[in-house]
């Protein structure tokens, strides 16, 4: 039987860009190192940041390392110009 794959769901608020370098790098380390796959959505309702769910079978001592490894390859991957606008309202 086969074990069913790992997944990385990351939910992005309305508006983020992605770095395409960064989430080459994100799916690569969650591919390599944790055995995942990595699924994007778009968010629905508004969002301060993006939201990673992981989702499948991930071990407790696995989750752990996953989320350390994987949080600042997160990070890096997306950002929004939000901050843009507040400059110009002012």
């Amino acid at each position: 039987m086969d074990v069913p794959q790992p997944v990385l769901l990351v939910v992005l608020p309305a508006g983020w860009e992605t770095r395409p370098e960064g989430v080459a790098e994100l799916r690569r380390c969650l591919g390599e190192n944790h055995g995942g796959r990595l699924t994007l959505r778009m968010a629905t309702t508004p969002l301060r940041s993006p939201l990673a769910h992981y989702c499948g079978l991930w071990g407790r001592a696995e989750l752990r390392l996953a989320r350390r490894d994987l949080t600042p390859r997160i990070e890096a991957a997306f950002f929004s110009l939000a901050w843009l606008e507040l400059g110009d309202a002012g």
